[in-house]
C-alpha cells in the first residue's frame, strides 16, 4: 500500500504521485535525461525519449513517488515493492530516478532514494536494488554514499554499460 502522507525535506515534499501529475512526470523525465543525448547518440535517444515520455505509466508496476516544491514536481522515482512468491530473498527495486536540471544539488535524488529505502524496510524487503549506467556520474556516487554496492555488470542498454547495485537491508 502506498504511503499516504507527504514528508517535508529541505524545501520540498516527497509524496505519492497523483494522476494529475502525469504530464509533469513525463516532461520532467525527458528533461532530466536529455543531458545524456550526446552520450548515447540520436537513435538511442529517440528510443529512450519515447520511453521517458510515458514514465507516468510506470505507476502500473509500482509506486510513483514525486518530490514537489512551490514550482511543482521537481523529482520522481518508481518504487517496486518486493514480491516473494518463490521463496527467494525478497528484494524491492528503485527505478527511473529523475530530478529537474533546474533543481539539482538540493538533495532531491537522495530524498527520493531514501524514501524508497524506507518503503522497502516497511515492506519487509531483505534488499533494495537498482540499475544505473556508467554515464550517471552523479547518481552512481550518491547511491554508493547511501550504502548501495555494485553487484553485477549488465551489459549495454541504449548504447552504454549498465550495472546492478544492491543494498542489503538485513545487514
Amino acid at each position: 500500500m502506498p504511503q499516504t502522507s507527504a514528508t517535508e525535506q529541505r524545501g520540498f515534499i516527497v509524496r505519492d504521485a497523483h494522476r494529475s501529475d502525469s504530464e509533469a512526470i513525463n516532461h520532467l523525465c525527458v528533461k532530466a535525461y536529455a543531458e545524456f543525448r550526446p552520450v548515447i547518440g540520436e537513435p538511442n535517444w529517440k528510443r529512450l525519449r519515447e520511453t521517458l515520455s510515458s514514465a507516468s505509466s510506470l505507476s502500473n508496476t509500482g509506486e510513483l513517488i514525486v518530490a514537489e516544491d512551490a514550482s511543482g514536481v521537481i523529482g520522481v522515482v518508481l518504487y517496486i515493492p518486493p514480491h516473494d512468491k518463490s521463496g527467494s530473498p525478497k528484494s524491492a527495486w528503485l527505478q527511473t530516478l529523475a530530478v529537474s536540471p533546474l533543481h539539482r544539488g538540493r538533495g532531491i535524488g537522495r530524498g527520493l532514494t531514501r524514501e524508497c529505502i524506507e518503503r522497502a524496510r516497511r515492506d519487509g524487503a531483505e534488499s533494495i536494488g537498482l540499475t544505473t549506467a556508467e554515464m550517471m556520474t552523479v547518481a552512481r556516487p550518491m547511491y554508493e554514499r547511501l550504502g548501495f554496492t555494485k553487484e553485477a555488470d549488465l551489459g549495454q542498454r541504449f548504447g552504454v554499460s549498465h550495472a546492478r547495485y544492491v543494498w542489503r537491508l538485513s545487514q
